[in-house]
Order: C-alpha cells, then sequence, then structure tokens
C-alpha cells in the first residue's frame, strides 16, 4: 500500500503552492468544482470561451475537463484546451460524465483520448463500461443498478478498467459507493463516503477538480487517492440527515480537517493483478 503520510503531505504542497487549476465543467458544477478546488488550497478558473482557453491554459498547472451538459461551443473549448495542456505537458484529467447515455458525448470523449494524453480518466462503471466497448446499463448521467460497483463484481471491472490504461496510458477512476483506482499492474479499492454525497448535485464533478489540484504537485495515482479521501472522509464527519446541512459541513470539513483523522478513517486496500 503506498504510503498514506506521503500521501496526506499532497495537502501541503498545494496549500504552500497554491497552483492555479483551470476547470472547463458544466454550469450545473462551476459554483461546486471552484469551491472544490478553493477547498485545498488550490485557485480555480472555470473559463470555456474557445477564444480564451489557449492563454488560460498557458497560466496552469493542471486542466479538468467535465463532459456534463456538454454543448457545441464547450467541445471547441475543450479540444482547443486540451491541444494546449498537452504542448505545455500539464496534467489532464477528463470525468467523463454521460457517454454511457449519449453517443455524441461518447464520440467525443474518444476522439479526445485518441489525440491527447489524459493522466486520469474517471467515471461511474456505466461510464468506463461504454468507454471500453462493454455493454453499459446508464441511466441518464447515473450508474445502472446492474452496473453498480458490488464485492461479486470488483476485480471484473478492474481488469475492464486495465484495458483503458493499457489503451490510453492513464491512470481510470471508477467512481461509487465504492471507488476502484486502477492502474496497468495493479488497483485500489475506497471503502469511505456516505450515500448523502449522491444526493448532493455535482460532488463526483467536484471530485474531479479537487484530483486536478493535487495532480499539479504530484503523480494521478497519489492525487486520487487524496482527492478522494479528502472528499469521503470530510463526508463521512459531516453526515447528517439534512442535505442542506451537510452541504455546508462538508465544505467546512473539507477545509479544515485533519491529517489524523483521514488517516485514522481511511479504508483502502491495494490489489496486484
Amino acid at each position: 500500500m503506498k504510503n498514506l503520510n506521503q500521501i496526506l503531505l499532497n495537502r501541503k504542497k498545494v496549500r504552500d503552492r497554491s497552483p492555479l487549476i483551470h476547470a472547463i465543467t458544466n454550469p450545473i458544477a462551476i459554483t461546486m468544482v471552484a469551491n472544490g478546488i478553493l477547498a485545498t488550497g488550490a485557485k480555480a478558473i472555470c473559463a470555456a470561451h474557445p477564444d480564451e482557453v489557449s492563454e488560460i491554459v498557458n497560466m496552469s498547472k493542471a486542466l479538468s475537463l467535465n463532459l456534463g451538459n456538454i454543448t457545441s461551443e464547450r467541445m471547441v473549448a475543450m479540444r482547443k484546451a486540451s491541444q494546449c495542456a498537452s504542448k505545455k505537458n500539464i496534467p489532464l484529467a477528463l470525468d467523463a460524465v454521460g457517454v454511457g447515455a449519449s453517443t455524441l458525448r461518447l464520440t467525443y470523449a474518444q476522439d479526445l483520448l485518441e489525440k491527447h494524453h489524459f493522466d486520469l480518466i474517471k467515471g461511474n462503471s456505466s461510464e468506463i463500461k461504454a468507454l471500453c466497448g462493454v455493454k453499459s446499463e446508464a441511466l441518464g448521467i447515473d450508474v445502472g443498478k446492474k452496473d453498480e460497483i458490488r464485492d461479486g463484481n470488483i476485480e471484473s471491472l478492474a481488469q475492464i478498467a486495465r484495458k483503458l490504461c493499457q489503451k490510453y496510458k492513464s491512470i481510470i477512476l471508477i467512481s461509487g459507493k465504492t471507488d476502484l483506482l486502477v492502474t496497468e499492474d495493479r488497483y485500489f479499492v475506497v471503502n469511505n463516503g456516505v450515500e448523502n454525497l449522491s444526493k448532493i448535485t455535482a460532488t463526483g464533478c467536484m471530485l474531479t477538480g479537487m484530483i486536478s489540484s493535487f495532480m499539479a504537485v504530484t503523480d494521478p495515482v497519489e492525487a486520487s487517492l487524496m482527492g478522494l479521501l479528502l472528499l469521503e472522509v470530510s463526508a463521512e464527519m459531516a453526515n447528517t440527515d439534512r442535505l442542506g446541512t451537510f452541504l455546508v459541513n462538508l465544505m467546512d470539513e473539507i477545509s479544515t480537517i485533519e491529517d489524523e483523522v483521514i488517516s485514522k478513517r481511511a479504508d483502502i486496500r491495494e490489489v496486484e493483478f
């Protein structure tokens, strides 16, 4: 297992450096994504006009793309931003929202992945299956019941994601009640978080932004584990039966939770293929 104390050091690195993170996301999620990035100690910009994204990427330390609520203009902007980020060699993350439900998004995502190297590809299990050309039971942007991660299918889902790793040389994050972080030679099973995270719009989008903040200071595996633990342990500490209160508590916890609390509650298992 990766050294958890080493992973937690990345919180201080982000706070010390305050890297600018360029997140091209959907309007439903912009506030959550920006606030999530800010809560890590990084700075956020969500510029999405095709004529300015190259300038913004050139001053940023990581680029995060989100396919939710996709528009023609944002598709152009993402292509330009990806090209610029590739030339600059800064970390790229792709949140493949909705590719299991929309041919437009699936084709577009595959085109981006063929033309540019993404350090991280994130999606729920329905979305990752769709990217792999496996039958998906996606329900809109949500995971289909048959695709949900459970004890009996963790190994098979990890093997599906591994094929994406091998094809695109990317780290794959399958998010859900249980999270799978997959590399070419191993995978990590993360069992933190609470159900309320699925009842607040854009917490998954926010997670991608938070991970992108950590990708600005470390490799995508450490960044993903750090982002997952920060969000999901914070959610455990914030949990309540009042959703509005939960959201306020969650943002408080993300920005103030002690490393010792994360370390004590972290539930991660590492498995070699």
